[in-house]
């Protein structure tokens, strides 16, 4: 290989590599700020689910009704009867 074709071998890199960096650098930036976006949303929903978990073993710790107050289903009539 000559000199001539090492030369042009690096000038066709020079001109056909940046441009596909800065494509690949511009999706992969993308890629990961709506990855970070959607692990934001999770942790807010699971704050969220917590949230609400804890509020309703606070409303059953002080709720006033007890499992005797509680009224049970009663069995279905008969046919016949």
């Amino acid at each position: 290989m000559t000199l001539r074709y090492k030369l042009r071998t690096l000038l066709i890199l020079l001109a056909v590599l940046p441009p596909l960096l800065g494509v690949g650098w511009v999706k992969y930036a993308a890629w990961k700020a709506e990855r970070e976006r959607r692990a934001a949303i999770e942790r807010e929903q699971e704050r969220y689910r917590q949230a609400i978990n804890a509020a309703q073993v606070m409303w059953w710790r002080n709720s006033p009704v007890t499992v005797a107050e509680v009224p049970q289903p009663k069995a279905p009539a008969k046919a016949g009867e």
